[in-house]
């Protein structure tokens, strides 16, 4: 656990980086459901196929898409998200690749709407897929951060009720 620690925190003794207190990480956490976060990034793809199979009714735009601050987990990473964790390695990753991926989204209904089909497939196959995977794995690793912070507190109110 403490190497997903060192990895997601960026601790280091050397620099005196330390993880945000379990206050911050449990206040932080506040207002987003991992694991609805990374289902609605895994059904971005779902949609996207089926609007560029031709089965989809939505009206894709763009301009629109291209915007990483729109949906929940936007919110939350530009909201709590960034006040509580915004200096941390772990959660620059995690910003990085969903503004990627929003890129990524945003051009492959660039693509199809000007007609360059086998191109907006490649992208939706390869670079947004592989954001996709990349937010994730950020999310997986950011839920086993905060499970480990909300143990600790856990374990050391018990010890404080025994004492």
């Amino acid at each position: 656990m403490f190497q997903l620690l060192k990895i997601f925190f960026g601790v280091d003794e050397a620099t005196d980086t330390r993880p945000p207190s379990d206050v911050d990480m449990r206040e932080a956490m506040l207002g987003l459901d991992i694991d609805m976060a990374k289902s609605a990034h895994e059904n971005w793809k779902l949609r996207l196929e089926a609007y560029l199979a031709g089965r989809s009714q939505e009206a894709f735009s763009p301009e629109t898409i291209c915007f990483d601050d729109r949906c929940d987990l936007g919110r939350w990473i530009h909201g709590p998200g960034k006040t509580k964790l915004g200096r941390f390695p772990g959660f620059t990753a995690l910003t990085s690749h969903h503004k990627m991926f929003h890129y990524a989204a945003s051009n492959v209904v660039a693509l199809y709407q000007a007609g360059r089909m086998e191109e907006a497939q490649r992208m939706l196959e390869h670079q947004l897929a592989e954001f996709s995977k990349n937010v994730t794995q950020d999310l997986d690793s950011l839920q086993q951060v905060a499970s480990y912070a909300i143990q600790r507190r856990q374990a050391q109110a018990q010890q404080a009720h025994y004492f």
